[in-house]
């Protein structure tokens, strides 16, 4: 079940929503989104073939975390993210909410990765800008 993304919500992006990434600039985050600094997601990253996928495991995982300003482009980005609620057919990622290794304690939305890794490669050191 899909819970709602509100203004002020956080959301910590990892891989082609970052900037200066294509996915950013698709999607005009600087307007929609207010930078916050970087990030670290607990899990793990794979490289799926010219995008990521973060799913959950040991580790740390690099990124951005923006705060919502417009929460009226979530099914926008969603809809990039191949999350589709209730069609799971269609739906490759889940936005969740997590709770953050870096900043401390602070909750965001992340888009996890629910397919078969089949053909994956993990990413070492969690950035899929260092892949």
């Amino acid at each position: 079940m899909s819970q709602a993304v509100r203004d002020g919500d956080l959301i910590a992006v990892y891989g082609l929503l970052r900037a200066g990434q294509s996915g950013f600039a698709q999607f005009g985050l600087a307007g929609a989104f207010e930078a916050r600094g970087p990030c670290l997601i607990p899990g793990l990253i794979y490289d799926l073939g010219g995008f990521p996928g973060l799913t959950g495991g040991p580790g740390q995982v690099r990124g951005e975390l923006f705060a919502v300003r417009n929460a009226l482009v979530m099914p926008r980005l969603d809809a990039f993210e191949d999350y589709w609620p209730g069609d799971k057919l269609r739906t490759r990622y889940e936005r969740r909410r997590l709770k953050l290794a870096e900043p401390e304690g602070v909750e965001a939305w992340a888009y996890v990765w629910m397919r078969p890794l089949t053909g994956a490669r993990p990413i070492p050191g969690g950035d899929w800008l260092n892949r």
